[in-house]
């Protein structure tokens, strides 16, 4: 068994390259897992419209579809997609969901984009009815550029290392793993970060995917090794691979 993790790539309509080397990414880490999991802001922005895809964003959408052919593929929103649902799952054959409970070989798994821990009550309002009424109303192009205008003030992409941030995360993870869980996954803070212990028996787990803005790293777990984050050596040029190592939990 073997299942993947990744999250915040924030692609946007502009990086027509940066899109290509995450279509290249999702390829490959892919390749030979039998579960994937997109654990949000894989976009800046996506709201969901009946038989509409983002052109810009359809490389994406295809190397998604090649990879749930012969294997689960699920998209958690992040504070950034907006019900990416409906049509989008039609065409890839993915999975929506906003959170997700996975049994991995016996282990209950929790996992969340972890905006909750972060957005506060910016986040009902944000994707509340009447939002999604002007979405509706709006259509896509209007949407994405109204989405696009208003970025800079709802959101920093580039999140800088804040202890108090990875600390808060930490602890929402462990006061899970207390209540039943043996491993959560978050991401949304940027912040590559992994923490195991053992409680009544079994090993728990605490990962944070990190991102692929900054970091690329993602979590991996196989039944020989369990969960381990990860650096994709691919986000850089060969010869400077041994030069970006794994960043360390701090």
């Amino acid at each position: 068994m073997k299942a993947v993790f990744f999250s915040d790539a924030h692609l946007t309509k502009e990086g027509e390259e940066r899109i290509h080397l995450i279509a290249r990414f999702i390829t490959e880490i892919s390749q030979d897992a039998d579960i994937v999991v997109v654990a949000g802001d894989l976009f800046e922005f996506y709201h969901g419209y009946d038989n509409f895809i983002y052109p810009w964003f359809k490389p994406i959408a295809d190397v998604l579809k090649q990879a749930a052919s012969g294997k689960t593929v699920y998209f958690l929103e992040g504070n950034h997609e907006f019900r990416p649902g409906g049509y989008f799952e039609t065409y890839t054959g993915i999975q929506c969901k906003d959170t997700l409970d996975l049994d991995l070989d016996g282990k209950r798994i929790f996992v969340s984009h972890g905006d909750d821990v972060g957005l506060g009550p910016l986040k009902p309002l944000l994707k509340s009815p009447f939002i999604y009424r002007l979405m509706k109303l709006f259509g896509p192009r209007l949407t994405w550029s109204i989405a696009m205008g208003c970025r800079r003030f709802l959101s920093r992409k580039r999140k800088v290392y804040d202890k108090r941030v990875l600390d808060r995360f930490r602890n929402y993870g462990l006061d899970r793993l207390h209540n039943g869980y043996d491993v959560v996954v978050l991401a949304h803070s940027h912040m590559p970060d992994i923490v195991s212990f053992e409680e009544g028996g079994r090993e728990k787990t605490y990962l944070n995917t990190g991102d692929l803005l900054t970091n690329f790293t993602y979590g991996e777990y196989t039944s020989d090794s369990g969960f381990k984050l990860k650096k994709w050596q691919g986000s850089v040029p060969a010869h400077n691979a041994e030069d970006s190592p794994l960043p360390a939990a701090p």
